[in-house]
């Protein structure tokens, strides 16, 4: 099984005084979504995961909508701040984020909603090994966030320490699961943002995803 984890595009911000902040994509994000459809569409997926979040749900959904699935959700693959009433673009977080960014940087994640990364750790390696045992499909597309991906890799690297890797707004990494066996093929793809694709070949030429050679 081969799973592409993909990053949302970029979101809006967010600030609310008595609800989780769930904002959805900005009018970048919405373009990148789509470029993200046309260089996806055509390759043999049969099921499709996202996040919870609309940032997640917007991402994949024009690919969905393109190959006429269901979306299933996976509260699991949610981002660390998943309970946080703030939410501010990563890129933007140093100049605006104002005492919410203080608060990341000292640690005080109770006080902003926010899992501990041994929490986040553990929950989003679950998920992800509940995915790898019940094999939902042969090509499978996860739209999930940063984090999550950057837990995946360091643990599939085996890392001594966590890793931060930063992954491109609709940065696809690759993942290929043979048994018991896990490998990252390939990490950040954003060529779908610059390159016009018309149909596949190498791993998935005749619409079948082969094993890589190790």
């Amino acid at each position: 099984m081969q799973i592409a984890f993909i990053r949302h595009g970029q979101p809006l911000a967010e600030r609310n005084d008595d609800e989780v902040a769930d904002p959805g994509l900005s009018e970048l994000g919405r373009w990148q979504a789509e470029r993200l459809a046309d260089w996806l569409e055509h390759e043999p997926f049969d099921h499709i995961i996202s996040s919870t979040k609309r940032r997640a749900v917007e991402t994949i959904q024009p690919l969905v909508s393109r190959l006429g699935f269901e979306m299933e959700l996976e509260e699991d693959f949610t981002e660390i701040d998943r309970n946080s009433r703030v939410y501010i673009p990563t890129e933007k977080l140093a100049a605006e984020g104002g005492d919410y960014y203080e608060a990341i940087r000292a640690g005080d994640y109770a006080a902003i909603g926010w899992d501990t990364p041994e929490e986040f750790h553990k929950r989003v390696l679950a998920a992800f090994d509940r995915l790898c045992e019940t094999q939902p499909g042969q090509h499978v597309a996860v739209a999930c966030h940063g984090g999550v991906i950057n837990r995946v890799v360091s643990e599939l690297v085996r890392a001594a320490e966590r890793i931060h890797i930063q992954v491109a707004y609709t940065g696809i990494c690759r993942v290929w699961v043979d048994g018991d066996r896990r490998m990252l093929m390939s990490m950040n793809e954003t060529g779908h943002c610059c390159a016009t694709r018309t149909g596949v070949t190498g791993f998935m030429r005749n619409g079948l995803v082969v094993a890589p050679q190790y």
